[in-house]
């Protein structure tokens, strides 16, 4: 297997949201090319998407039963 060992800078800039970027961003460009990159990506962003709009409706609900 080629390794190309470079990851696409959205994916990059995606995994710096990690707390072990470094690792994370290593095991990336070792072992996936730009095409499955390219996929993970696409798949990290829904998955932030989904999880900030439950996040969101959770702290809404919570100061909701706060005020009562």
């Amino acid at each position: 297997m080629q390794t190309n060992y470079e990851i696409i800078p959205e994916l990059r800039a995606m995994t710096r949201l990690t707390e072990h970027e470094k690792g994370f961003n290593n095991e990336i460009a070792v072992h996936l090319d730009e095409e499955d990159q390219k996929r993970m990506y696409r798949t990290m962003r829904k998955l932030l998407a989904d999880e900030l709009v439950f996040v969101l409706n959770l702290e809404v609900t919570q100061a909701r039963i706060k005020k009562g």
